[in-house]
């Protein structure tokens, strides 16, 4: 097996079907040597009253963020040793992804194309994988949701 050239790869974390594939994606491309970064940035409710609410809304977003991600990472193959779930708090998610990937010395960073059917308050995955592409400074892979095989061709 050939070694892979990426050793740090950040994977942004939504909990979506494309997010999943993403990760999938990262965990084959890291290897048995690299490691992955999962990160899941929680955006602020712009609709809370009080700081206290503001506090239960984003510890609501990150327990379901963390199931989300026990889920998938328990459906993939062993290499719980490489990967772990980051967390991040913004309104910009994609400054915050790149932010991340700059600060943890990643060489490449793993985006899913499709983020609407996530329960996580963000802009529309599109918006931040255009961002993260033109302002990462380093390779940014984009993968769209894994379709389940329908038989025939």
């Amino acid at each position: 097996m050939t070694a892979s050239p990426f050793h740090r790869i950040l994977v942004g974390w939504d909990a979506s079907p494309a997010a999943r594939t993403a990760l999938a994606t990262a965990l084959a491309l890291a290897g048995d040597r690299g490691s992955v970064i999962v990160r899941a940035v929680l955006v602020p409710s712009e609709h809370t009253e009080t700081s206290g609410e503001q506090s239960r809304d984003l510890s609501a977003q990150r327990t379901w963020a963390q199931e989300q991600f026990d889920q998938a990472r328990q459906a993939l193959p062993a290499v719980a040793g490489h990967v772990r779930l980051d967390w991040g708090e913004s309104t910009d998610i994609a400054s915050d992804l790149i932010t991340s990937a700059a600060e943890q010395g990643c060489d490449l960073v793993v985006l899913g194309r499709h983020g609407e059917d996530s329960r996580l308050r963000t802009r529309p995955l599109g918006a931040v994988v255009r961002q993260v592409t033109e302002q990462a400074g380093l390779p940014v892979l984009v993968v769209p949701a894994a379709t389940a095989h329908r038989g025939g061709g």
